[in-house]
């Protein structure tokens, strides 16, 4: 081999071995040197898995909806209670109508605890024939506005049970203005469930709750149910005042046949120099279609007929089973239609 061929084989071998990085110690290290309390058992030390609130395939809860709701036209039949009574009066209601708003924001979200907190606006104007009927039909004709804020806790205590808690804080009436505000038209509602979940697609519960949903004021068991047969069908239901059926068209859309419970006890103010409280209660049956317009953009269409369930004028908010009504109130049973656009959680 000539000498230049052996100067750039060896160049080569020292390049190489300068590069190479250094060669890790084998020598295995003594047992006796090793601290076996530093070593745990690492299924005991796993983190603690926690129920979440929803099942698979459950309908896209609403963060922030804005919405209207109408019905058709139908007639308001009217009977003054009392002595001095003069008989029945119809007329026609021209229109029931107006915006609904919602916000429903995450405060604290954790896997041990969720806080939402929420605001609603129901606005519904309502225009008679004759308003002049009455002093009441006066008050109505001013329209029912319900002013809220919620308060929902989700305490899962492990994966299969959990604790559900609900707070509303209502104000009902016929105001237009923050002059016309009173104290009178405050509700409160509540609720306590204490659920479980089984698996991924069933959750249920039981509990108790005081509501107004009917018109007037109830405190009685409520049942949580909500369960994914399979990708297309679902119940979500919590009974009495919501029963749902899902059939879900994939991730994007889907439709849902049920009904719920509405209603309140509206303050109307004072009424011939006495305070007057609608308590209105309403049974929607209906038909909903939900579709995904562009990332957490959805629609929401509703149909359906309003059952006219409690509509009776009384002196005070919580009458005893003895008050009369001052004004007794039946109304046709109409269809409505509810669309909304709607901004969804993830």
């Amino acid at each position: 081999m000539s000498r230049p061929l052996l100067y750039w084989a060896g160049a080569l071998a020292l390049g190489v071995a300068a590069a190479a990085p250094a060669t890790a110690q084998t020598t295995p290290a003594s047992t006796d040197s090793l601290n076996f309390d530093a070593f745990g058992d690492a299924d005991s030390k796993s983190a603690q898995a926690y129920a979440t609130q929803k099942v698979l395939f459950l309908s896209p809860t609403k963060l922030i909806s804005v919405g209207y709701e109408a019905q058709t036209g139908f007639d308001l039949t009217s009977r003054p209670a009392g002595e001095q009574a003069t008989g029945a009066t119809t007329q026609a209601v021209d229109h029931y109508r107006g915006m609904r708003l919602g916000v429903n924001a995450p405060v604290i979200s954790r896997s041990n605890f969720i806080l939402n907190l929420g605001l609603t606006y129901w606005n519904t104007g309502v225009s008679l024939s004759n308003p002049n009927a009455s002093a009441q039909h006066q008050a109505l004709n001013r329209g029912l506005r319900t002013t809220g804020l919620n308060a929902t806790v989700f305490k899962p205590f492990n994966e299969k049970h959990y604790l559900l808690l609900q707070a509303n804080g209502d104000l009902n009436g016929n105001y237009r203005r923050f002059d016309d505000l009173n104290n009178k038209a405050l509700t409160y509602s509540g609720t306590a469930i204490y659920g479980w979940k089984p698996t991924d697609s069933f959750m249920w519960g039981l509990g108790v709750t005081r509501t107004y949903r009917a018109g007037q004021l109830l405190h009685i068991p409520v049942v949580l149910y909500n369960r994914t047969f399979n990708p297309r069908w679902g119940v979500e239901a919590v009974f009495p005042a919501r029963v749902n059926v899902r059939r879900s068209f994939g991730t994007s859309s889907l439709l849902m046949l049920g009904y719920e419970l509405e209603g309140n006890a509206y303050y109307l103010g004072p009424v011939n120099g006495q305070d007057l409280y609608l308590r209105r209660g309403e049974m929607k049956p209906r038909i909903t279609y939900e579709r995904q317009l562009a990332g957490f953009v959805w629609l929401s269409a509703q149909a359906g007929y309003r059952y006219n369930w409690r509509f009776d004028s009384f002196r005070t908010q919580n009458p005893s089973g003895d008050d009369k009504p001052v004004f007794e109130n039946d109304l046709q049973n109409p269809f409505y239609f509810n669309v909304s656009l709607n901004l969804v959680s993830p």
